[in-house]
Formats: C-alpha cells, structure tokens, sequence
C-alpha cells in the first residue's frame, strides 16, 4: 500500500487567492478603504454546481406527475409514483429516519404532482429552498424518497437506470469496504469485535475495512468506552488483515482537536488508508485544523444537509473523501452537484450509507454515475430489513446481488434495475 494516500486520492491544491477591495466610507475625515481579503476562488466549483444533472433529452415529451403516495406499514414507508402516461415509480424509505420525518412528505409533495418530472431539477431546487427553515435530515430523506421513486419512474419510461438519467456511467462495478459491526467494534472486546468483522469479510472479500474509534457520540470531548481501547483496535485491526489490507477508521465526532490528532498519527504510523470524522460534524474550523497537520486523508460530510455548507468544505479541502448521505442529503440529484464540485476541486466521493433498507441499492447507482468515485464505497452487507425489521423481498431485473472479490456489479435494469413483491407492497396503506 502506498505510505501517503493523501498524495493518491489528490495531488491538486487549491490555486490562487482572489483579493478584492471594496471602498468603505467613513464618517471621519480622513476616509479610508477597507480591505476584504478573499481567500477562496469558488469559480469553478460554482460553474460545477450550475450545470443540470437530469439527462431531459431522453424524454421527447412531458412526463406529467399524476399521483404521488405515501404508503404506510407501521414504521416503514413506500412511495409511488405514477405518470399521467400510466407509468410507475417505487422506492422504500430510509429504515429508521423516515417515521420521524414523514409529516414533512406533503410540504415535499405540493412541489411535484402535476409537474413534468423532465424539470426534476427545478423541482428538487424549489422544494429545498421554499422548505429552507424545515432543512435537515427529518426534511431530505422525504426528498430523497420521493426523489428515487420519481427517477425509477423515468428510468421505466426511458429504459435506462437510475445512474444513466443523471450521468455517464463511469462505473459498472463498485468495489466495497465493510462498514458493519458498529456496535460490536465500540463495546466488545477489539479482538472479540475483530473477529465478528472477520466474519463479513469471509462473506464478501471486501479489500477495505472500516473499524470504529472512541465512544462515537459527536460531543468531542475524547471519551472512549475503555481507557486505550480504540489504540488497542487500531493496532489488532492491522494485525489481524495484513499489510495489504486497506484500514480506515470512524470517529463519529468522538474526539477535540488534541485528541484527533494523537490518534491520527497512530494511524499514519499503521498506514490506515482514511480518517473519518474525528471531530463532531460542525465543528469545521477544528476539522481543517486536523487536516492540515496530519497526511492521512480525511473523509467526512455524512450529515450535511446543505449544498453551500458542502461548497465551502469542498473548496477549502477539508475533506480529501466527500460522503454525502444520499438520504440525509436529499437525493441523488443534490449528490450528483457534490460530486461534480468535488470533481473539479481534485477531490473523490463515497457516499455514506446507512444500515437497513435498500440503502446498498442507491449507492450503486449513485456511484455508477460519478467520475470521480473513491476507490472504495461503504457496504453494511445485503441487509435488506425495513424500519419493522422485515425483508424487503427485492429481485434484481438483471443479476442477482452479490459481492466477489469485494466487487458488486451495478444493476442495468430499467429504474433502480429492481422489482419488489407485489405482495409486500400490499401490506403498506396508502396513506
């Protein structure tokens, strides 16, 4: 493995500063001129971030929105689309955020029916900004639901996937790193842990592994669940699958400046491949002041909400892997325009995944879909339970879904390339 994976994932730094001066008038006599420094050039990111994501020329004619439905089984939700046309679109919530979040479905919805789904996104734009006050994840994983339901929708119509609608597919394949056994990884024993981990990657042959730091609970305060734990599992992890295999760690904001940094350098020192999230997530000015002393690339972005939260992030380089959570985010429209700034700004994305649902299934096609892809995504196993803990009986249009080599291939059916039994739709209420 190479020593500095920081020069491998981005070898651009960001070029120039712009200085600009305003005059200031001042009621004094002697009037002066402040100077405003500009010290990023967001230029390119911005023309990035202007271009359409959804390809509207393989649609020769209005596809006009008819219905919408918020079907309900307990906890689990299903929303389906359907065209003036006849055509449909499903997808399944996110298994623990949505039924939290789904009063907010008809202040998303009141954006789309009756609208020409070829506008998805002006629609997307107008119902994120005219929610603005709503924004976070509570509000985007509705977005994001209605969203995927809408593009296997078009992707029925135009007999393209889901990644084909919003981009070139750049990758037919996607190579995976475990990011299972959280709460074995923070509360067993490291060795116990490790070998619960060791399990999955019999299972799938993943070639990266994600293992977990700290007591994970956002606070930054370096709190562990036993005194040099996290060291013992960073050291055992490495042991345990050789030199080759790719290690990187999550934080979950467990730790302050201070504590980050201690445990960054342990890790160059084992030669882990990517540092996630050491500081709680706002905590932005810290998380720079870690990048900038450390060589071990970092990642994070996984509870962003905002588009010009990630604008700044992605242009001062605070995160050399870029993680949009394409629930949390509000689809995969919004994580397209992420990639595309990160893209020009030399850095990669690999787009968070939560566990449960049909998260692994909207990975892939986001992932097919971006040039710059990182060169391992997040894959919590096939684990297909919805927010009641029951199987989503899913088949795949095209193969069926398995990872060799720690290799999945992206479906190529029509929509999100899969079918799911009729009769577990039923068991959802229109609501």
């Amino acid at each position: 493995m190479q020593i500095n994976r920081r020069k491998f994932l981005k070898n651009t730094v960001l070029s120039g500063a712009a200085a600009t001066l305003f005059p200031v008038t001042s009621c004094k006599s002697d009037t002066r001129e402040k100077q405003i420094t500009i010290t990023t050039d967001y230029s390119a990111i911005d023309q990035a971030l202007s271009k359409p994501v959804l390809k509207r020329n393989l649609f020769s004619t209005p596809v006009i929105i008819e219905t919408i439905e918020l079907l309900r089984d307990r906890d689990n939700f299903i929303c389906r689309t359907r065209s003036k046309d006849g055509a449909i679109g499903i997808s399944v919530g996110h298994p623990f955020y949505s039924k939290i979040g789904y009063p907010l479905f008809n202040a998303i919805k009141r954006h789309f029916i009756g609208k020409d789904a070829r506008d998805l996104d002006t629609l997307i734009y107008n119902a994120a900004v005219t929610n603005y006050r709503l924004h976070g994840i509570a509000l985007n994983v509705q977005m994001a639901t209605l969203e995927f339901a809408i593009l296997d929708m078009l992707g029925n119509i135009a007999n393209k996937s889901v990644g084909q609608l919003i981009g070139d597919i750049h990758n037919k394949e996607v190579s995976i790193y475990l990011g299972t056994r959280i709460n074995e990884l923070r509360n067993k024993e490291p060795e116990e842990s490790l070998e619960l981990m060791y399990k999955d990657w019999e299972e799938t042959k993943a070639k990266a592994i994600k293992i977990r730091a700290g007591y994970g609970h956002n606070v930054g305060n370096d709190k562990d669940n036993a005194p040099g734990r996290t060291e013992k599992l960073v050291k055992l992890a490495r042991e345990k699958f050789g030199e080759d295999m790719n290690l990187m760690i999550d934080g979950n904001g467990t730790y302050s400046v201070n504590g980050a940094l201690k445990l960054g350098k342990l890790l160059e020192d084992y030669n882990y491949y990517f540092y996630e999230e050491p500081l709680p997530y706002e905590w932005y000015e810290e998380q720079k002041q870690v990048q900038e002393a450390l060589t071990i690339p970092m990642a994070g972005g996984e509870q962003e909400s905002r588009l010009h939260t990630f604008r700044w992030l992605i242009a001062n380089d605070v995160f050399q892997v870029v993680q949009p959570d394409i629930f949390y985010f509000g689809g995969m429209i919004r994580t397209k325009q992420v990639s595309r700034m990160a893209h020009v700004m030399g850095q990669t994305i690999a787009p968070h995944m939560s566990n449960g649902g049909l998260g692994y299934l909207y990975m892939l096609h986001m992932v097919s879909a971006c040039q710059n892809a990182a060169e391992f995504h997040e894959f919590k196993m096939f684990a297909t339970k919805d927010a009641n803990g029951s199987i989503i009986p899913v088949e795949s249009k095209s193969e069926p879904f398995k990872s060799v080599n720690g290799v999945i291939s992206v479906p190529i059916g029509s929509g999100l390339g899969i079918n799911i039994d009729p009769d577990y739709i039923k068991t959802h209420k229109v609501m």
